[in-house]
């Protein structure tokens, strides 16, 4: 008996190690460039583990050096739109699939499984010529339109809501209730934590997004945080990159995404550890 407790503790002792090392890889480059922030340009590749005079002027310079509210402003309200059109899209698609009985369901779920294969950037080429007619590069409806369902979207809801006893929709069909209440008053509430799953991967995802933003747009009143980072890091700054202001504007990149993470990470964590992959 003491010899599996010793093996146990063993076990959890080196699962905890293995833990702890992965959460300091994890965050040594956010150290490294916070730490770089705050440094005076001399001292941003000496060997001190903290910079001896803490320069946060850093912070000042890199938000002047470019409209960097512009920037943000572009992002988050595409963003949201997206969220907010991907949220509605595959909130009622999900709810079709699973509530709702008609026949083709499965060959609908299974086609929307092969659109989660295909590669995003193999659908760019066509997605900017229909654009390009219809003269909507450069403009808010090409950072947005392309992105208002998701197969992935569809997918992760339709997980969420297996998990919703069928009696409880039924039973508010049998009060007179219509399917759009149903999905809004019962069916959404009791998925919180997939909703917020949602909310949160897609947010940073296309908040992180460079590639598509940045053949989408042309003129710097549309460029998004990564295009302006982008800029910033090749031809704003020339020759003379200072790396302490190049991490400041990182901070102020990254500040959205942990915000919006610390709000809704009770969420997120049971949205991921709790959707079952139910057929």
């Amino acid at each position: 008996m003491n010899a599996k407790r010793l093996r146990l503790r063993l076990t959890h002792s080196g699962v905890h190690i293995v833990l702890i090392i992965l959460c300091a890889v994890c965050i040594t480059p956010l150290f490294w460039m916070i730490r770089t922030a705050l440094a005076p340009s001399a001292d941003i590749l000496s060997s001190h583990l903290w910079p001896n005079h803490l320069a946060f002027g850093n912070f000042v310079t890199a938000w002047h050096a470019q409209p960097f509210l512009l920037f943000l402003g572009n992002s988050l309200l595409t963003n949201a739109t997206i969220v907010a059109c991907q949220l509605g899209t595959s909130a009622l698609a999900a709810y079709s699939l699973v509530f709702i009985p008609y026949q083709g369901k499965r060959l609908v779920f299974f086609t929307t499984l092969l659109a989660m294969m295909v590669p995003m950037q193999a659908t760019f080429v066509p997605i900017y010529s229909m654009l390009s007619t219809f003269h909507l590069i450069n403009t808010y409806g090409a950072l947005i339109l392309p992105f208002v369902g998701s197969a992935f979207g569809i997918f992760l809801m339709r997980q969420g809501f297996l998990s919703i006893p069928k009696e409880m929709v039924q039973a508010a069909r049998v009060d007179g209730a219509t399917e759009w209440q149903i999905l809004v008053n019962i069916v959404l509430p009791h998925a919180k934590p997939t909703v917020a799953t949602l909310v949160l991967l897609n947010f940073v995802y296309h908040y992180n997004s460079l590639f598509w933003p940045l053949i989408a747009t042309n003129t710097n009143n549309m460029r998004v945080v990564p295009v302006a980072l982008s800029y910033f890091l090749t031809q704003d700054a020339g020759q003379s990159l200072q790396w302490n202001l190049a991490m400041a504007f990182d901070v102020f990149a990254i500040a959205p995404v942990v915000i919006l993470f610390l709000l809704g990470q009770r969420y997120f964590v049971q949205g991921v550890t709790g959707v079952s992959l139910k057929g």
